[in-house]
């Protein structure tokens, strides 16, 4: 679903750009590709009235896990899904 707001992808890292998405599904993708600076990213989600809702550590992971299986089932046609949730992960 695409948002009416940018999306931002927040690096913590010096020298390292921020970038902003019309998607939360983008968002998530995008932090994916850079898993190994996980602990240094989050996502900010504007909600209005100077307001965020922050996605980052276990929750961020467990969103790239699960959208990472969703497009591999996609990919190989399958068409039923666990609706298991995935478990903690630790990202420290």
């Amino acid at each position: 679903m695409d948002s009416t707001a940018p999306i931002t992808v927040y690096n913590w890292l010096p020298d390292t750009a921020n970038e902003e998405f019309v998607s939360l599904e983008a968002a998530i993708e995008y932090a994916g590709e850079h898993i190994d600076h996980l602990p240094a990213i989050e996502i900010l989600i504007r909600t209005g009235n100077h307001g965020y809702a922050i996605l980052a550590g276990n929750q961020l992971f467990a969103l790239i896990v699960r959208l990472s299986l969703n497009q591999r089932g996609e990919d190989a046609n399958l068409t039923d899904r666990s609706t298991t949730p995935l478990p903690q992960c630790r990202t420290s």
